[in-house]
């Protein structure tokens, strides 16, 4: 299953992205949740792991608010997999790394404080290799832990706080109007520019090598780093403007020629893509890369080519065939392929999705049922699973399946949105308000999230004192944080 939360514009999408990459760089000020520490009003000397951990966090739920993110539990498994496989062969990790997906075609990746790190679908789409879409999470990575948008951050906050606060404004003008927010964010820059760009080239280089090392540590080939930077190249060459990756990570031919001789000292090696890579890749491109009404032709394409009739190629076809409602065409391929391989996650996903197409949400719950009793915390089963439950009227059960999915994963977007159905479903105002605060909490948005919280309120009886002072100190708590941020 895959849940989005609003749709963009290509321009609005590249431009938000574009503008929280260097957001995430400067917005140290923007630190308001309850729990942050007080880094003063002018700036800060020292930008602390324990800070940047917590101003991180805020700034990614208000990412999640304002970019189009992809809310994909088989995505978001794999590119926290990856993600971490790479982190695991860093140095210097001072805090859990989180890797989010933002559904947009251009080829783009950026790190925030914290952490955090996001990639553009359409980074993968043109991966060749999984050790090229590695490669650029690599790079990333190594932006975080040689703490260069924390140093970056440090020293924008002594050099010029009104810049930051600038671009706050502009992220806010660019939800309205992304040509205005682009002026307001230049004229912001002003004569920061050219330092910016400084301090991006010397810490563009380092991450270049650090990265490589991080990628070849986990086993991948660091000749994909030149390979990647070549592809770029080449794509920029033929276009009239810079590719939305460029943008934030200037490429020379220095820097080009530097990764390939670097990139020579390591031993020769072939790394075969794992079956994880080319099936994400293939619903990346399905679901996410190609318009709706083509995939289906792109696909019998890719299949008819020589070589071409692979696993990921048919897995692709029946994601395009379920899109366009087209069920029984997707059941009769993902049936076979899940002969050959049924604990397959990428394949019960989208059976599910087929079953419910075809009313036959009770095969469905019995499927998900067996293998949520293999992995009860699992989020792929899971999420399916209540899905399918609430499509069958079993909201009881949903309830109980998301609950307990909740205590482990407190963060996760499409649970509070499934829970709050199911609560709706059986006619639990209460905690369906509440649910759906949390859910706006998670967007950073306090003003629903405080009304809901509200509404759950006047939806109990006075004899429910407990649950009245539970959700009333939970509302107080709430106003509290956002008056915080008011502040700011």
């Amino acid at each position: 299953m895959t849940h989005r939360l609003a749709e963009y514009s290509p321009m609005t999408r590249s431009f938000l992205s574009l503008l929280f990459g260097i957001l995430c760089v400067v917005c140290s000020l923007n630190s308001h949740a309850s729990n942050l520490p007080d880094i003063g009003g002018s700036g800060f000397s020292t930008l602390t792991p324990e800070k940047e951990k917590a101003i991180g966090d805020v700034l990614m739920r208000q990412a999640k608010g304002s970019l189009p993110m992809v809310y994909d539990p088989l995505l978001d498994e794999y590119i926290n997999a990856l993600g971490n496989r790479l982190v695991a062969n860093a140095n210097d990790v001072r805090f859990p790394f989180r890797f989010y997906w933002i559904d947009d075609r251009n080829i783009n990746a950026f790190a925030t404080l914290g952490g955090h790190i996001a990639s553009h679908t359409g980074t993968l789409a043109i991966s060749d290799s999984e050790s090229e879409f590695a490669a650029v999470m690599a790079h990333e990575v190594a932006h975080v832990t040689q703490r260069h948008i924390a140093r970056f951050v440090e020293a924008q906050s002594q050099r010029a706080p009104l810049t930051i606060a600038g671009l706050l404004g502009a992220i806010v003008l660019a939800t309205v109007n992304p040509e205005a927010g682009m002026a307001a964010m230049m004229a912001t820059q002003g004569a920061q520019a050219q330092a910016s760009i400084n301090f991006t080239r010397s810490n563009e280089q380092e991450a270049d090598r650090i990265g490589m090392q991080i990628l070849a540590d986990a086993g991948f080939d660091p000749n994909a780093v030149p390979a990647f930077f070549n592809k770029l190249a080449e794509r920029t060459r033929f276009m009239n403007q810079q590719l939305a990756f460029l943008q934030t990570h200037p490429l020379s031919a220095a820097r080009v020629s530097d990764t390939r001789l670097r990139a020579e000292r390591y031993p020769k090696r072939h790394v075969p893509d794992s079956q994880d890579y080319t099936l994400t890749k293939a619903r990346v491109l399905a679901r996410y890369h190609h318009k709706n009404e083509d995939v289906v032709s792109i696909f019998q394409g890719r299949l008819r080519q020589p070589g071409g009739n692979t696993r990921a190629n048919q897995y692709g076809l029946a994601i395009a065939y379920l899109d366009n409602k087209k069920y029984k065409e997707a059941e009769s391929i993902i049936v076979d392929l899940l002969e050959k391989d049924e604990y397959n996650l990428y394949y019960i996903d989208v059976y599910t999705d087929i079953l419910l197409g075809l009313d036959r949400a009770s095969e469905a719950l019995d499927m998900l049922e067996y293998h949520y009793r293999l992995r009860p915390n699992n989020q792929v089963v899971t999420l399916n699973y209540a899905n399918a439950a609430i499509k069958a009227g079993g909201n009881r059960l949903a309830v109980h399946l998301l609950r307990d999915m909740l205590h482990f994963k407190p963060d996760n977007i499409l649970a509070y949105d499934l829970i709050a159905k199911a609560y709706e479903n059986l006619e639990d105002f209460a905690r369906f308000y509440e649910a759906r605060s949390d859910f706006f909490y998670q967007l950073a948005n306090y003003p629903r999230a405080i009304d809901d919280l509200q509404e759950a309120l006047n939806h109990l009886s006075s004899s429910e004192r407990l649950e009245n002072r539970r959700l009333e100190s939970k509302r107080r708590s709430l106003q509290a944080e956002f008056d915080r941020l008011k502040r700011m």
